[in-house]
């Protein structure tokens, strides 16, 4: 679409959109266009305007009377609807009248009923103006701090972490710390949007407001909930001239457990006790230990004999800092770095897996083996030994140059059938290429199939640790073919 194009189609977007209001009985006044919205409790007479950027963004809905329509969380800052959610963008259903009317009519009636069933978003840092301080203020558990003062010092990234203690009484004591108290709002059915609307809320608000007044207090650290669930905002105030207290939001975020792992997956608190052993911290073992550890697995042996080489980390999960160390220590080091709960879970192992005994040892004492190594005897041992004790081993492997890729359950359950032999293919693309040191040639696998192919196992390897299967024998995959061209 040039230029033109993109313009005669924002241009003919809203002259559509503008002729519906019409019909609609709207009329253009100088905020935008004023009309009835019809609702069970009567109609609410709007002002419906047209962002710069309509198409692309819903338009702005206010009532003529803001005072008319009840306060609530469905209600921004200046007064205007809230109608629609972050997640609600698709398709880009707003630019018809009809449909986006219907949508306004619907917000009124879920307001005369008081927002019955409401989802509770935790969004109250929307209703005050952003602070200048552009630091990102963490907190760990606030419970510890509540109706106490803290103090939040500088850290790494320009973040400023909480600490308990009260503001000192010598001025160089102070350095750049900033300091504060830590209340809370409770139940929050009316989003406060004034330092007159939080006073009102939470204990011991008159010494609050001197605190501030004499400036001892320049961080308020508010918890509130919504239902069931519990969020926080981190306001800067300060004493206005006028005698008030002017309140702005600080950027903030938890530091915790529970923030750390809620975008894990559903079935994180299920893996959080799982016992699995990756045996291979090559490429592939690497991204697979990694993935397991994001989706939950807190209890990790990682098996591999090898050393980090530089000619690795275009595919390993570590970094040049990790040269010379061994595979397995290598990848560990990376999981507790990004991760301190994990310090005491990852288990390592410098050696290679060669030893039915240890097979057994390792099958017996883990929920799951994942063999990373693409080694035959080594697959082979694993499997025989899950065999004989009743178990499985999860199975993966990149082929023909990483373009595809298989993942056997070993032995198959449910006396499925054995996925079939994979087929090999001559590389007729580039000539081989050889390493000193390496009696084999370098494999042109590219990364991104690495990663593909980890993930893919990572969702077996889930599969089997909750009981929930995805395939009896394993999936096998042509990354360089159609859909159709996989078997599971």
């Amino acid at each position: 679409m040039t230029s033109v194009g993109f313009d005669e189609y924002v241009a003919y977007a809203r002259q559509h959109f503008e002729e519906g209001l019409i019909r609609a009985g709207f009329s253009e006044v100088e905020a935008g266009w004023e009309g009835p919205v019809p609702h069970s409790a009567g109609p609410t007479r709007v002002v419906i305007d047209l962002p710069p950027r309509f198409p692309f963004r819903p338009p702005r809905v206010a009532p003529v009377d803001h005072d008319a329509v009840p306060w609530s969380w469905h209600r921004d800052p200046d007064g205007g609807l809230c109608l629609v959610a972050e997640d609600d963008h698709d398709g880009l259903w707003w630019t018809e009248a009809p449909a986006f009317l219907e949508h306004v009519t619907a917000w009124f009636e879920h307001a005369d009923t008081g927002w019955m069933g409401d989802r509770p978003d935790l969004d109250l840092d929307r209703y005050f103006q952003p602070s200048v301080d552009r630091r990102l203020y963490l907190y760990d558990d606030l419970d510890q701090y509540l109706n106490r003062s803290v103090r939040f010092s500088p850290s790494s990234n320009n973040t400023m972490r909480i600490k308990h203690g009260t503001r000192p009484r010598k001025a160089f004591e102070r350095g750049k710390d900033r300091f504060g108290y830590v209340a809370d709002l409770g139940e929050v059915d009316v989003p406060p949007r004034t330092w007159a609307d939080i006073s009102a809320r939470i204990d011991s608000n008159a010494d609050l407001d001197r605190r501030i007044r004499q400036q001892s207090v320049a961080i308020i650290v508010l918890i509130y909930r919504r239902g069931t669930h519990e969020g926080a905002i981190v306001l800067d105030v300060a004493p206005a001239k006028d005698g008030g207290t002017v309140v702005t939001c600080l950027r903030s975020g938890a530091d915790t457990g529970a923030a750390r792992s809620a975008r894990a997956g559903a079935l994180a608190p299920e893996l959080r006790e799982s016992r699995v052993a990756v045996v291979g911290a090559g490429a592939l073992g690497s991204f697979i230990a990694d993935m397991l550890v994001r989706c939950g697995v807190r209890h990790l042996t990682l098996i591999d004999d090898d050393v980090v080489m530089p000619g690795n980390l275009v595919r390993h999960l570590v970094g040049p800092d990790a040269v010379g160390l061994p595979k397995a220590e290598a990848v560990k080091q990376h999981l507790v770095r990004h991760n301190e709960a994990l310090a005491g879970g990852i288990s390592t192992i410098n050696r290679a897996l060669t030893s039915g005994a240890d097979a057994v040892d390792h099958l017996r004492n883990h929920d799951l083996v994942v063999n990373a190594t693409a080694d035959f005897a080594t697959t082979a041992l694993l499997h025989v030994s899950a065999r004989s004790l009743g178990t499985r081993v999860l199975s993966a492997a990149l082929q023909n140059d990483g373009r595809n890729y298989r993942i056997d359950v070993l032995p198959p359950l449910e006396g499925a059938a054995p996925l079939p032999p994979s087929t090999t293919r001559a590389d007729t693309e580039a000539p081989p290429l050889f390493e000193a040191g390496c009696g084999s040639p370098i494999s042109p696998t590219p990364p991104h199939a690495v990663i593909e192919a980890a993930a893919a196992t990572v969702r077996h390897a889930i599969g089997l640790l909750v009981d929930r299967p995805l395939h009896p024998a394993g999936e096998t995959r042509h990354l360089h073919s159609s859909p159709e061209g996989s078997h599971q």
